[in-house]
C-alpha cells in the first residue's frame, strides 16, 4: 500500500476482527495511521459499559416502590418475592436497598404508632367503663 488507507478503512478495521495484511503492514509501518487507530481504538474502549451497570444506573429492573412496599410486609407470592430479593441481594441495586430501608422504616413506624394508639383507646375505654362502674354504686 502506497498511500495511507481512507480512514473509514481504519474505522472498519477497528471493528473487523481479521484485518487484512496489507493494511495491517501499512498501519504498522505507518506512525499517522498507527496513531489514528490507537486514538480509535482508544475512544471505542471508553464507550464500552457493563450492561449490569448500566442497568443498575439507569434502575432498568428496578420494581416500583409500591411492589417493594408490599416486599416488605411480605404479602408478594413467591416468584415476586424471590425475584425482589434477587434483586436486592444478588444484583445488590443501591437504589432499592436504600428504598427498602425507608419503608422497612416508615413501616416500623407506623406498627408503634398503631399499637400506641391501640394502647391508648384500650386505657380511655377503661377508664370510662371503670368511671361507669364508679357511679352505678
Amino acid at each position: 500500500m502506497d498511500s495511507c488507507p481512507p480512514v473509514k478503512d481504519i474505522v472498519d478495521a477497528v471493528e473487523a476482527v481479521d484485518m487484512p495484511l496489507d493494511l495491517h503492514e501499512h498501519i504498522e509501518a505507518c506512525g499517522a495511521c498507527s496513531g489514528i487507530l490507537a486514538t480509535l481504538r482508544d475512544e471505542t474502549e471508553g464507550l464500552t459499559i457493563c450492561v449490569g451497570s448500566l442497568w443498575v444506573r439507569e434502575r432498568i429492573t428496578c420494581p416500583h416502590s409500591d411492589i417493594l412496599l408490599s416486599w416488605v410486609n411480605g404479602v408478594l407470592d413467591p416468584a415476586e418475592s424471590d425475584y425482589i430479593a434477587f434483586h436486592l441481594e444478588t444484583v445488590d441495586c443501591p437504589h432499592c436497598q436504600a428504598e427498602v430501608a425507608r419503608l422497612q422504616a416508615v413501616v416500623e413506624q407506623d406498627s408503634t404508632k398503631r399499637v400506641q394508639q391501640a394502647r391508648d383507646d384500650s386505657l380511655r375505654r377503661s377508664a370510662v367503663f371503670i368511671d361507669g362502674l364508679r357511679r352505678s354504686r
